[in-house]
């Protein structure tokens, strides 16, 4: 056989087994609270239930993962379905790390989540290294009576490293979707690409490293008080600047500035840990009223 040919047909072999290596799949399920009813996962990929109180309606579930980060043409494609009146927090493991990347890595996350149904997530910070290439699309369908909770922070690198790694990725390109009923309520498009723009000068990070955003939605509570503890919590937080907003009468979204990815995650992980806790009383509540 022609050697053209064979190493044509290694490469599409390393092709489709890379593209099998990559994905991970989570339907919840209900029975007297909310189960894994449906996983599906390859290598790097392994989920698993860390649900301390195994009473909590909450099902919380963590991403492990045995690679030490986004390596060259990595594709991650993930398919959350958190079905109608069940409540699901998913977590991740630690920081996850983007290698230098000639070819580029991506991301495809897909989340839909049912009536009445709750879904929060608030990942490690994102670290590129020197000459990464990242891009993910985001995109998560809801109903009219679902409940979300959203994060995402980014770093500047590895701002600790002896020379300095800081915005010195090649490109980082996030586009997160988020629909009610079929019709977008919010669009958030990251686009970083420092060789192009300084990130550090006014109207961008202005001075800061680090960002992240989080998205709030639920069909009841009064969101504006949410928003006012959250504000009042975060001014007297020292070398961080903010805003929160609200985008429509259910939902807000959060944006924070620092220098430290690990202050960023803190921030966000207590609000996630409030509206976790807040969902399984409610759940509970209306259990025993049933």
């Amino acid at each position: 056989m022609d050697s053209k040919v064979c190493a044509h047909r290694r490469r599409c072999r390393r092709t489709r087994l890379k593209s099998l290596m990559e994905k991970y799949r989570l339907k919840t399920g209900l029975r007297e609270q909310t189960i894994l009813k449906d996983v599906f996962f390859t290598p790097p990929f392994n989920l698993v239930e860390v649900r301390e109180n195994k009473k909590n309606p909450l099902l919380e579930v963590m991403v492990m993962s045995s690679s030490p980060g986004m390596l060259n043409d990595d594709v991650y494609d993930i398919h959350i379905d958190v079905i109608n009146h069940s409540q699901l927090n998913l977590q991740t493991q630690s920081y996850q790390r983007i290698y230098v990347s000639k070819n580029g890595t991506k991301q495809r996350m897909q989340v839909d989540v049912g009536e009445g149904a709750y879904f929060s997530h608030v990942p490690h910070p994102m670290v590129p290294h020197a000459g990464a290439i990242y891009f993910a699309e985001n995109t998560l369908a809801l109903t009219k009576s679902s409940t979300l909770l959203w994060g995402e922070i980014l770093t500047c690198g590895r701002k600790w490293m002896e020379k300095g790694e800081q915005f010195t990725f090649k490109k980082h390109h996030t586009i997160t979707t988020i629909r009610v009923e079929g019709k977008t309520i919010f669009k958030d498009n990251l686009f970083l690409l420092p060789a192009a723009l300084d990130i550090t000068e006014m109207g961008q990070y202005e001075g800061f490293t680090h960002q992240g955003s989080l998205f709030f939605i639920a069909p009841e509570g009064d969101i504006k008080k949410k928003m006012d503890d959250i504000h009042d919590r975060l001014a007297s937080e020292a070398d961080i600047d903010f805003g929160i907003s609200l985008i429509r009468e259910n939902a807000y979204v959060l944006r924070v500035l620092g220098n430290s990815g690990e202050r960023l995650f803190r921030i966000f992980d207590q609000i996630r840990k409030e509206e976790d806790e807040n969902i399984n009383r409610i759940t509970k509540a209306s259990c025993l009223q049933n």
